[in-house]
């Protein structure tokens, strides 16, 4: 069997051997349709043109949603979850200005804006969450003690995404 381990694994051999050819074969034959006029000419990009690319598109997706606002329910998460690792593999610390969203890039500054109180707070996403049905942000017991919505545990907020610029301003704005 081409696949069997034999005793000094020449089914591995054959496998490489038989990958190899293909790989050959199938260069020769894009070469030689090239050469005849008949196709269209393969397109080469270089790995890191294309990571630049790809780089460049993700940057401007995230310019794109700057004034994106998202509106929905926040929770708080605490006590039971200090010190576990978060998704980007720090220890999550409640009293930290921190938040969990499905979707943000992990340390990326939001601003939540609570609709019932008008306060607003910035958070540094640092994990992933909510979920529980229906929610659009999990924050910190810090984060949810400024936005006054502990003892309610939940809010309607707006969230949107900030540059640092933006939170640095947010941050100094007097109350």
């Amino acid at each position: 069997m081409l696949f069997s381990r034999g005793k000094n694994g020449s089914g591995l051999f054959a496998m490489l051997a038989l990958s190899w050819t293909v790989g050959v074969a199938e260069a020769k034959a894009a070469t030689q349709a090239h050469d005849s006029g008949f196709s269209t000419p393969p397109v080469h990009t270089s790995w890191a043109a294309s990571v630049k690319e790809a780089l460049a598109k993700q940057a401007a997706g995230a310019t794109s949603l700057a004034h994106h606002i998202q509106h929905g329910m926040a929770s708080w998460y605490g006590g039971r979850f200090a010190h576990r690792g978060t998704a980007t593999g720090e220890r999550f610390d409640p009293s930290q200005m921190t938040a969990a969203h499905p979707s943000a890039p992990l340390g990326s500054k939001l601003l939540v804006r609570s609709e019932e109180t008008g306060r607003q707070i910035v958070v540094t996403v640092n994990d992933r969450g909510p979920y529980k049905g229906g929610r659009v942000i999990d924050l910190s017991h810090a984060a949810a003690a400024q936005l006054g919505m502990l003892r309610k545990g939940v809010a309607h907020v707006a969230v949107s995404p900030l540059t640092e610029e933006e939170a640095l301003e947010v941050a100094q704005a007097p109350e």
